[in-house]
């Protein structure tokens, strides 16, 4: 599949893993995605609050847009981007 419809893929229905690391882990999965937390380091440095997704094993990265939603799979909760980054988020 072409690299740009796999970021597609990636965001139409967009969840992550997980906001709160900053490292990317040891033994990620092809379409492995995450919230890159504050202080990231390793393949992550200065892409906080973006998001980072795993394709043909290699990091790529997409700034969200205002208004964006996204499922955060260890908190259970959907979050909002808004100007002042991801929200904390609602219950689902």
């Amino acid at each position: 599949m072409d690299a740009n419809l796999k970021l597609l893929d990636a965001v139409l229905q967009l969840s992550v893993k997980s906001r709160g690391q900053g490292t990317p882990p040891a033994a990620p999965a092809n379409g492995d995605r995450y919230i890159v937390a504050a202080g990231a380091s390793g393949a992550w440095v200065g892409k906080s609050g973006q998001i980072a997704v795993r394709i043909e094993a290699a990091w790529s990265f997409i700034a969200p847009k205002i208004g964006w939603t996204c499922f955060i799979e260890d908190e259970s909760v959907l979050s909002a981007y808004k100007a002042s980054g991801w929200s904390v988020g609602i219950a689902i």
